[in-house]
């Protein structure tokens, strides 16, 4: 009997990898010289490293040291190009982290104030530089959210200070980051100190002509703060309280203070139109969910329920179905699901019905939508059609590949150039589904549609 091999030994992975395993084995002293040599000539990067250590010596020496660089850009006026911007936004964020985390760990009540001063550096940077990708506005957008967190936890702090800031950021920026602003801090403002600002708000309010937008939201944030929804409402002129989304906001603030009837008097007088499309709006969805949930509030259950059924019927909403069937007896849900899944096909808009379909899901009322409206199923519309051909590809092959058709006619057709990947990958699922497609489907043998599309030399 042969004796067996010996087992091969399995040599350990080289530690080539730059990665922080293996990094760990170099050692502290070799890293710090390391990290040394490599900050040498990037400012940014010592920047990074000073704020490391700052976190270790104290709150208000890390403070100081995200102040001085608020103070650098907030001062410079420079125009910052498209070569640094990428190193701009990474080193104002890595001030952005140490501020809400590292500070806001040692201290919230200055951690509070020095994300509100990097907020605001958002108007000194107005003009200097683009941001066509939204990337340096996320790290604004990232800063109010650190203050959100932070604001209840910060009660010590100058609530006048912070409140006088908050107001004057108001009052010079151009976009909503403001008000967003001083909704993530309002946590943090004392009492007194929420009157006062209020206060202020007020008179300048009061001698403006045409009421700055962004003051007025303002006073309405004020005005939450203190459960003042009389004062929230009288910030709204008379033919802005009949709007829909208005009356819902308005609403919504009557009920959490328990006022019921005068939240179903808002509502009525802020009723959409009968249309569908008036029905379907964003605006008149919320005044619908408002008014739900002030029926519900009045004790009528059966009104209610006609609601959700209604805005069912108006929006497709998967949210207001499952509300309605949540509230009938057993055994009616069944009826009234099946009844909801043919209202559907009927819909205007088939788009709507397609996605509503998809998301219940209804893989065999989706097929019958497909191949009963396909000529009206544009393939311009991938975000609903891409879905759908997943939920059907399995059980109804010829109903998906009317969808991965029109997706990859729609794209050689237009030359859609940032979907010919897409495009590619829908041909080749579509040839998939051939073997189970029905000897006498209503479409084109694959091999001839292929070759139509290859006509278009686009792909």
């Amino acid at each position: 009997m042969a004796e067996p091999k010996p087992k091969a030994v399995k040599k350990a992975a080289p530690r080539k990898s730059v990665n922080a395993a293996n990094l760990a084995h170099l050692g502290p002293e070799a890293l710090a010289a390391l990290l040394i040599e490599v900050a040498d000539g990037h400012a940014s990067i010592k920047r990074r490293l000073k704020l490391a250590l700052l976190g270790e010596v104290g709150a208000a020496d890390l403070a100081a040291e995200i102040d001085k660089r608020i103070d650098a850009i907030a001062g410079s006026g420079a125009r910052i190009n498209w070569r640094k911007f990428k190193d701009f936004v990474r080193d104002l964020d890595a001030h952005r982290a140490a501020a809400g985390g590292k500070l806001g760990e040692l201290d919230p009540n200055i951690a509070v104030p020095v994300l509100v001063r990097l907020v605001r550096v958002s108007e000194d940077l107005e003009g200097r530089i683009k941001d066509p990708k939204g990337e340096l506005q996320a790290v604004f957008d990232q800063a109010v959210a650190d203050v959100a967190r932070l604001s209840p936890k910060a009660l010590t702090l100058d609530s006048r200070y912070l409140a006088d800031a908050l107001l004057a950021f108001v009052e010079s920026a151009s976009t909503k980051l403001s008000v967003d602003l001083l909704r993530a801090a309002a946590p943090a403002l004392a009492d007194d100190a929420v009157a006062v600002l209020r206060g202020k708000v007020r008179e300048r309010l009061a001698a403006q002509r045409r009421p700055d937008p962004r003051l007025r939201a303002a006073a309405q944030v004020l005005a939450d703060l203190e459960g003042d929804v009389e004062g929230f409402a009288g910030l709204f002129t008379a033919s802005q309280q009949v709007l829909p989304p208005i009356g819902a906001q308005i609403a919504r603030r009557y009920l959490a203070v328990g006022q019921v009837a005068q939240a179903l008097a808002a509502l009525d007088r802020s009723a959409p139109g009968p249309s569908l499309a008036e029905q379907a709006d964003v605006g008149a969805v919320a005044w619908s969910e408002a008014r739900i949930a002030a029926l519900e509030a009045a004790g009528e259950t059966l009104e209610a329920q006609a609601m959700r059924w209604a805005s069912f019927k108006a929006t497709l909403s998967v949210e207001a179905l499952r509300a309605f069937l949540k509230g009938l007896p057993d055994f009616e849900d069944v009826e009234a699901e099946e009844q909801a899944l043919v209202y559907a096909q009927t819909y205007p808009d088939p788009y709507k019905a397609l996605a509503f379909l998809t998301a219940w899901p209804s893989a065999i009322e989706a097929s019958r939508l497909v191949m009963e409206r396909g000529p009206a199923l544009h393939g311009d519309r991938p975000e609903v059609l891409e879905p759908a051909a997943r939920l059907l590809e399995h059980r109804y092959p010829l109903a998906a590949t009317v969808l991965l058709r029109a997706m990859v006619d729609d794209v050689v057709r237009f030359g859609r150039a940032d979907r010919y990947a897409d495009a590619n990958r829908w041909l080749l699922e579509a040839e998939s589904l051939v073997p189970g497609l029905p000897d006498d489907a209503a479409i084109d043998d694959h091999a001839v549609w292929a070759r139509r599309v290859a006509g278009y030399r686009r792909l």
